[in-house]
């Protein structure tokens, strides 16, 4: 009898063990970030835009997400555990321009990850490459600066539209 009501207590444990590694924590606070540019009004700034360039316009009106620095996973980050903070497109992040980045519609609130379709850098020195995987590998394609200008918009490259995860500056 001993026997048996140790073997009973040491799989009581045991499913107690199990049950406590599957449970989750409670779940972190999302928060949703467009802007990752220090610049006065996103004037220098790459973009990467949700949808192709307009074949007469040359500019992406669609929502942008815009940064001036480094971005080795387009799906976001989490600063200390306990917030996860996920890049999407939005609109109207570029002030002073009157066509990049505008339209409120198609793409806004959308993830960054694997969702771009061209891009367009606004910084005046730094060229901007975009990679296939995170971490900067992968087929890249590279932007070079227009000087406060998003004009022109370049679409991805075939195998990086909608397949892309980071971009880096240099």
């Amino acid at each position: 009898m001993n026997i048996i009501k140790r073997i009973a207590t040491v799989a009581a444990v045991g499913a107690l063990s199990a049950l406590s590694l599957s449970v989750t924590p409670a779940s972190a606070v999302t928060t949703y970030e467009g802007d990752a540019c220090s610049s006065n009004g996103n004037r220098y700034c790459f973009a990467i835009h949700f949808n192709s360039r307009g074949g007469q316009t040359w500019y992406s009106a669609s929502p942008c997400f815009v940064s001036d620095g480094d971005i080795p996973d387009y799906f976001g980050y989490s600063p200390n555990g306990a917030t996860l903070v996920r890049y999407v497109f939005r609109p109207g992040q570029i002030s002073g321009t009157v066509s990049a980045c505008t339209m409120t519609n198609e793409g806004s609130g959308q993830a960054v990850k694997n969702n771009a379709a061209s891009a367009s850098n606004g910084e005046c020195v730094a060229d901007y490459r975009v990679y296939f995987n995170s971490g900067y590998s992968g087929p890249s394609q590279s932007f070079a600066p227009n000087c406060g200008d998003y004009w022109p918009a370049e679409n991805l490259v075939s195998g990086l539209y909608n397949e892309n995860a980071s971009h880096d500056r240099y």
